[in-house]
């Protein structure tokens, strides 16, 4: 009967400690944000800068052919460019911290992401196809963008960061 309490305390405390979130030391932290912090905002914007090409696209699918489309997928490639590409990010060295390596997986996928949508909407606009997978790769890089953000700032926002959302399929120009 002894054993049976000392191991059901031994797994009661295993699994307190295991369950609760580790914390980031402040000194990785910062040499985080002192490696990301402008690479987060070119993310953020290429972010904003796609969604509004879709938004532009679903209106429209004519729009791709104007100049200033054009010049606004150049911008969003541009600020994805210098957040930093899929290998590029896994090259840099970052702080040896779970989380923050974690966070950091997240911001690749984002990047990989990010990538996939632009292509998706430049070969759609080509063929005046559906945009519906660059759509869903811009939540994902945006719901991992969001957390890593509240992360890596230390947000105390009590509120979850919106899941993904499935958009609905539809005809251009409809």
């Amino acid at each position: 009967m002894t054993f049976i309490k000392r191991l059901f305390s031994i797994i009661s405390v295993l699994v307190i400690i295991t369950s609760c979130e580790e914390t980031i030391p402040d000194s990785d932290l910062n040499e985080y944000k002192t490696i990301m912090d402008v690479r987060l905002g070119h993310l953020g914007n290429a972010i904003i800068m796609q969604g509004r090409l879709l938004d532009a696209f679903n209106l429209s699918n004519e729009r791709s052919d104007e100049d200033h489309f054009k010049e606004a997928e150049e911008l969003v490639k541009g600020h994805i460019e210098a957040f930093g590409r899929p290998d590029d990010l896994r090259n840099l060295k970052i702080p040896n911290s779970r989380k923050l390596q974690e966070v950091h997986k997240s911001l690749i996928e984002a990047s990989e992401l990010l990538i996939s949508a632009t292509n998706a909407l430049e070969d759609n606009a080509w063929l005046a196809g559906s945009v519906s997978f660059a759509e869903r790769n811009l939540d994902l890089a945006r719901f991992n963008f969001q957390n890593a953000v509240k992360i890596v700032y230390d947000i105390k926002d009590t509120d979850e960061v919106k899941p993904v959302v499935e958009h609905k399929e539809y005809e251009v120009g409809e």
